[in-house]
């Protein structure tokens, strides 16, 4: 095996030491930090302290190249002298001076024509035979581990018997790129290995022959390189692989065709030495023995000046003659050739490990030419060189890795964002329908740089935070050293409480906080919902016989499954205290608001199926200054009579059960402007004081019973427009009518109410516990995550509203029989209330219209939530034939 230089580990021959194992977070760090611009940085860490994993030796190499013109090995004395290292007496013999590999090219080795087209290995047996024979008392030092023949072109290598186990992964290739571009009368033969854990290539070449052939030579060399490739094969063959090293680190940048699959090629490798007849010439004769002016113009250096062949290559200095072209069998130069020095040895090091301090690098100590060898008209060249490998301590520079991985990790770590979170877990406690709960996290800055930080979706969450959970703010900036508290808002409402009061889902969620540029963190939101009977859908609630508190999700799913329904208990409940206590005392329903803590008292009783008690309800008293109630429309917990309050002059506030009182204009130095027309419905015209009846019955723009002529008075003629005004005697008219039929917009205009008529108003028979159950009625049909008339039927009912009666009763064809009987009900109570003087139907139709009849969420924009009241009562025309479609329905006894 072989690797690309010191920081890629081989597979040395000898065993290597045990590398620690690898852990989960080491394995992690590693990929992590897997780019190409950190594994340089890696890699040049890993190279400063490569003395911490690498021993270094120098390897003595012999080269020889010679072109030997087809001839037979000569005398083997002659032979001796071209390998250089062979004593004339035995006794001379040294190991010490001994090469540990010998290497040695030949060119022209067989020129018969035959050798074109048989495979006749005669001519490298011969020369090989004759070359073992010339080594003397040495040959027995020395054995051959590899040697490759194309057609003339032949190399052999051997190795010194003390080193031959220190050398592995022995391979060999060869190119032609003679005739045709492929046939081997030109062309390389190539040897790669790995000594110790150096991979070393071996090239020798012969190229083509003529001066003005240059550029040919120069692409030769370049097909040579780019079609020369070993075998990856696995086992032995096969690039070395550090198991440190993420595989897409793998000699990156080295050339490592290896790596990607194509095979081993030349220069992945950590040394290449290229020796062989590469027939550069020169363009001016030797004279003398000063070939400065000679090799100043020699091709060979030019292209490798111009980088056009061997670029990266060197070649020690060239201290002996031209070794071409000579007469045979003498030492003189043929006169019909210009002397040359076509036969070279270079040597190429993979850039980073040429410096000799690090024992890394190439040194020449001889480098010559032998004349003495007559037989060709080449003469043969040797050189000695010093070659700087080493040996890899594979366990060492495993920990020294993971240790460079750790330091740049850490580097890393200091620039990246990190938050301190106060709470993995965030707990609500118990949560009820319709109650805030507040929790506070803080999120500190606890790294170098400032943290930009938000909540992100989740795959099975579109939004950052489930629908019943606020978080303010969700997204900002904080400094180093700062914190920041976010507040976490839990609220179940009626577009959230289905699932959860069935327990068909839990009140609990993983938030993800994500820093940019940095990691997530998990924040675990829980709770414990309550179920209710507010905000549980009608269709459990019509089949359930029990308390919800106690309920399973499997007993929720018994109720629906059960196919026998009947009105809400909780509905029936709250209906019959008022029939009871309301409507059978003569007190007024659906004026005033209750109070907040009965109203949670009697929410609790409805939750655990409990009687309601009268004693703890009537026993509540509310003053009438404080509680006069807005009109009901679309907030939790409030019924809210606007228009009343401007009717009396009353300054509206607070918001929700308990907190929207009115002050009386008599108390207050701000004047309330209502319309002319009012005034004169009121009779305030007469300044006269009416009776507190009176003013309910203005109040309320006339009272709708039995025996009043509203029930006798026929529909709105087909198809009129919800728009137009009714005659000012209409009882069911919506729109308080000008005293001169002006148009509707003149309402808010005018002068301020009598002192007389408010105070008439505030005198009005009512109990405050009374008012709390009345409000608990409306909160409970409007808190139906399904509307009483579900969204399906909204525009049919809407429509129906602006007709007549019987498009408002054609409408409800479709609705379900158990919403059916639940509204005849409902109706039925209200018009009971109506006909008993405890209201009025403009009041019930204002109250409930919204309630009974919701909007469905998608036609409802964030600022139709936000809009004052005025404008949702007054401006919006879906909600005036809602009221239409509700008054149709209670004149309508017996007809559904």
């Amino acid at each position: 095996t072989m690797a690309s230089d010191p920081t890629t580990i081989p597979e040395p021959a000898p065993a290597p030491a045990p590398a620690p194992a690898i852990s989960d977070n080491d394995s992690s760090l590693a990929e992590r930090v897997s780019t190409p611009t950190k594994e340089a940085w890696i890699l040049h860490s890993l190279k400063k302290r490569s003395t911490e994993f690498i021993r270094t030796h120098e390897l003595n190499v012999l080269v020889g190249t010679w072109n030997v013109n087809g001839q037979a090995p000569g005398d083997t004395k002659e032979l001796s002298s071209w390998l250089g290292f062979v004593p004339e007496d035995e006794d001379d013999m040294s190991l010490d001076v001994l090469p540990e590999l010998v290497v040695l090219g030949f060119q022209e080795l067989d020129v018969r024509a035959e050798a074109f087209v048989y495979n006749n290995t005669a001519k490298d047996v011969e020369w090989t035979e004759a070359i073992e024979a010339s080594m003397g008392v040495t040959r027995y030092s020395f054995c051959k581990i590899a040697s490759k023949q194309l057609i003339g072109i032949f190399m052999m290598v051997y190795a010194r018997l003390d080193v031959a186990k220190l050398v592995t992964g022995v391979q060999s290739a060869s190119v032609g790129c003679g005739i045709m571009g492929v046939v081997g009368n030109k062309g390389a033969v190539a040897v790669r290995m790995t000594y110790r854990d150096t991979p070393i290539c071996f090239v020798c070449a012969h190229l083509a022959h003529d001066a003005t052939q240059v550029e040919r030579r120069n692409a030769q060399f370049h097909d040579i390189c780019k079609r020369m490739a070993f075998g990856n094969s696995g086992g032995n063959d096969a690039v070395a692989v550090d198991p440190l090293v993420p595989k897409k680190m793998e000699l990156r940048g080295a050339g490592s065709g290896g790596a990607a699959g194509r095979g081993v090629g030349i220069f992945d490798h950590s040394y290449v030495v290229w020796l062989g007849d590469l027939n550069y010439r020169v363009a001016i004769d030797a004279e003398g023995s000063d070939y400065s002016a000679m090799l100043g113009v020699d091709q060979l250096h030019i292209a490798m000046l111009n980088k056009q062949a061997f670029a990266g290559f060197e070649e020690a200095d060239i201290a002996f003659a031209p070794t071409y072209k000579y007469v045979l069998g003498t030492s003189e130069y043929d006169t019909k050739r210009r002397p040359a020095w076509c036969d070279r040895v270079l040597w190429w090091t993979r850039p980073g490990f040429q410096d000799d301090n690090d024992g890394g690098g190439v040194t020449c100590s001889e480098y010559t030419a032998v004349g003495a060898l007559a037989i060709s008209d080449h003469k043969p060249v040797r050189a000695r060189l010093g070659v700087g490998v080493w040996t890899v301590d594979a366990g060492r520079r495993q920990a020294v890795y993971l240790d460079v991985l750790r330091e740049l990790d850490r580097y890393e770590n200091e620039c990246i964002p990190t938050a301190t979170l106060d709470a993995a877990v965030v707990d609500f406690g118990d949560v009820s329908f319709g109650r805030a709960v507040r929790r506070r996290l803080e999120v500190a800055n606890s790294g170098q740089v400032p943290i930009e930080f938000s909540f992100t979706a989740t795959p099975s969450r579109p939004g950052y935070a489930p629908a019943w959970l606020r978080i303010t703010p969700s997204h900002g900036m904080i400094l180093p050293g700062e914190t920041s508290e976010l507040e976490l808002v839990v609220l179940v409402d009626e577009r959230t409480s289905a699932p959860l009061s069935s327990r068909a889902e839990n009140l609990s969620d993983i938030l993800i906080l994500h820093l940019e540029r940095g990691r997530d963190y998990f924040v675990q939101v829980q709770g414990n919902y309550l179920p209710s009977v507010f905000g549980m859908g009608l269709d459990v609630l019509v089949h359930c016989k029990q308390s919800v508190r106690g309920m399973s999700r499997q007993g929720f799913e018994r109720c629906r499954a059960s196919g026998q329904f009947s009105v809400p208990k909780c509905i029936w409940s709250l209906t019959d205290f008022l029939s009871q206590y309301a409507v059978g005392r003569g007190y007024s329903l659906f004026y005033w608001a209750g109070d907040r803590v009965l109203a949670r008292k009697i929410k609790e009783w409805l939750d655990a199926d409990v009687p309601l008690d009268p004693a703890a309800i009537l026993q509540c008293q509310t003053p009438s200054d404080d509680h006069l109630a807005r009109t009901a429309v679309d907030e939790p917990e409030r019924i809210r009579v606007h228009d009343h309050a401007m009717q009396t002059g009353g300054v509206i506030d607070g918001i929700g059960t308990g907190t929207g009182s009115v002050r009386s204009a008599a108390s207050t130095n701000q004047n309330t402007l209502v319309s002319s027309a009012m005034q004169s419905v009121l009779g305030a015209d007469s300044g006269s004081s009416p009776t507190p009846v009176a003013a309910l019955e203005r109040l309320s723009l006339g009272p709708w019973n039995s025996g009043s002529a509203v029930a006798d008075q026929p529909d709105p003629p087909s198809g009129s427009s919800s728009d137009s005004g009714s005659d000012f005697g209409d009882p069911d008219s919506l729109l308080v009518p000008t005293a001169g039929g002006g148009s509707n917009e003149e309402r808010l205009v005018g002068s301020p109410l009598p002192e007389s008529i408010v105070n008439a108003a505030l005198a009005l028979p009512h109990d405050g516990g009374v008012d709390t159950v009345a409000s608990c009625l409306v909160d409970l049909l409007r808190s139906l995550p399904e509307p009483l008339i579900p969204f399906s039927l909204y525009s049919a009912c809407i429509e129906a509203g602006a007709i007549s009666r019987a498009a408002a009763l054609e409408a409800l064809e479709d609705l379900a029989p158990e919403n059916l009987n639940v509204l005849i009900y409902l109706l039925a109570f209200l018009r009971d209330a109506v006909e008993k003087g405890a209201t009025s139907a403009q009041r019930v139709a204002q109250v409930f219209a919204k309630v009974v009849l919701r909007a469905p969420s998608e036609r409802v924009s964030s600022d139709d939530k936000d809009r004052d009241d005025d404008e949702e009562g007054g401006g919006d025309d879906d909600y005036k034939n809602a009221q239409l479609f509700l008054l149709y329905l209670l004149r309508s006894h017996g007809q559904i």
